[in-house]
């Protein structure tokens, strides 16, 4: 996947697997449309320069924020953070949705991830929100890479029109983004918030493990929600979706997709030395999940209004100026009290080093390219000791789609007889 140097006139975009974190600001960026993002064998994505239409210009090359190494050490200040209303629909404690909210209460434009359907599947790519109803999809997390690169050309014409935009993406999208816009991504008018990442599947997996679902529920999987909060925001817990308006709610061990996404089986071969996964930060802003608040600010707890396990307990770090900037003039919807980096980072592997790669990735990577979706779920509930819940997707069918429409037709036929 590595394109050669060519008389001196075709870049090298990367030298490895683990160079290139497919942010697709290189392909976005180049004025002859000479690179193509491409699938590898694991379903990542990569670019592709096509040689007889690269000009050497190079631009490539410099709107590659992972090797610009664009960001800055995070400076504070820290948070817990909580948004004010409805945040049901937040992974965590809404403090995206009310900074977006604010900002385009006063007429700005909000970028984030959103599942979209079309006649292959499910995609995730990231969109722009000028409004509410708009914003409803930017919400929740997506574990999964989003395709980001194409909104950048749009993100750049918003602001030299002189709007405000909040961007928000995993780390290495940000410093994509600002690679690409020059001027160290350094806009008045542009706001960037990261986040503290766990890592990022290949879209192509998601998508094979969508289908697959398909297949057992007979149903069009709309929406994915992981970490759904109906028990609670520490219960690990995915909500599917359908299309019929019916929803599935599986535990994350119970979920192979989620299961080995938690135990980093099936990441993108860049985030296991994510420059990212510490202080070092791309955004002005960065948000999370303050895991283990209990434990290092329990004081904090005592305001069981703003701060509560159901609700869901946010960290926000300043990294910057600008980011402190951005509170100022967008932060009157959160609840906020100030806490240490080391508070937050001793709950978030994320923000002390990058994920760690197992042992058994290979395998699953291999069962992956051997078989598809199916042979990764047999390989995973195998090796894990999952009992196959085959039958027990047979019975809930069988169930859905014979039993309960005797019943009913039952249920009406005595209401006709007059039998109660």
């Amino acid at each position: 996947m590595v394109d050669s140097e060519k008389g001196g006139s075709v870049p090298t975009l990367f030298s490895g697997k683990n160079d290139c974190c497919g942010c697709q600001s290189c392909a976005a960026i180049c004025p002859m449309d000479a690179i193509e993002m491409v699938s590898d064998e694991n379903g990542f994505m990569f670019p592709v320069i096509h040689q007889e239409s690269c000009v050497g210009c190079r631009a490539c090359t410099r709107a590659c924020g992972l090797h610009q190494h664009v960001g800055q050490q995070t400076e504070g200040p820290w948070y817990a953070a909580s948004g004010n209303g409805d945040v049901s629909q937040s992974a965590s404690a809404g403090v995206f949705v009310s900074l977006a909210r604010e900002i385009i209460a006063q007429g700005g434009t909000v970028f984030g991830a959103a599942y979209h359907l079309t006649d292959d599947g499910l995609h995730v790519s990231h969109i722009e929100a000028t409004d509410e109803n708009r914003l409803a999809a930017l919400q929740n997390s997506k574990y999964v890479q989003s395709a980001a690169g194409p909104c950048f050309p749009r993100v750049k014409q918003e602001l030299i029109e002189g709007k405000t935009v909040l961007f928000c993406g995993t780390p290495c999208q940000v410093a994509g983004l600002r690679a690409f816009l020059g001027k160290g991504g350094l806009w008045p008018n542009l706001y960037t918030a990261d986040l503290v990442c766990h890592g990022v599947p290949s879209e192509q997996m998601f998508r094979d493990w969508v289908e697959s679902e398909e297949y057992q529920l007979r149903q069009k999987i709309v929406d994915v929600r992981f970490r759904c909060k109906n028990n609670g925001w520490g219960h690990s817990l995915l909500l599917l979706q359908l299309q019929g308006g019916s929803e599935e709610l599986i535990p994350a061990d119970r979920s192979a997709y989620y299961a080995m996404f938690l135990g980093l089986e099936t990441l993108r071969d860049s985030c296991y030395v994510c420059p990212y996964a510490s202080g070092f930060r791309a955004g002005d802003l960065t948000l999370g999940d303050f895991w283990g608040i209990q434990k290092t600010r329990p004081e904090v707890m005592n305001d069981e209004v703003h701060f509560n396990m159901k609700r869901g307990i946010s960290c926000l770090l300043v990294n910057n100026a600008h980011g402190r900037e951005a509170l100022e003039k967008f932060g009157a919807r959160l609840n906020l009290r100030e806490v240490s980096f080391n508070d937050i980072a001793s709950g978030n592997d994320q923000l002390r080093h990058p994920s760690t790669l197992p042992s058994d990735r290979k395998s699953c990577l291999k069962a992956y390219r051997d078989g598809g979706w199916s042979k990764v779920e047999k390989w995973w509930r195998w090796h894990h000791g999952i009992p196959d819940n085959a039958k027990e997707k047979t019975k809930k069918l069988i169930y859905r789609v014979l039993l309960v429409p005797v019943v009913k037709h039952s249920k009406n036929s005595l209401k006709r007889n007059g039998t109660h």
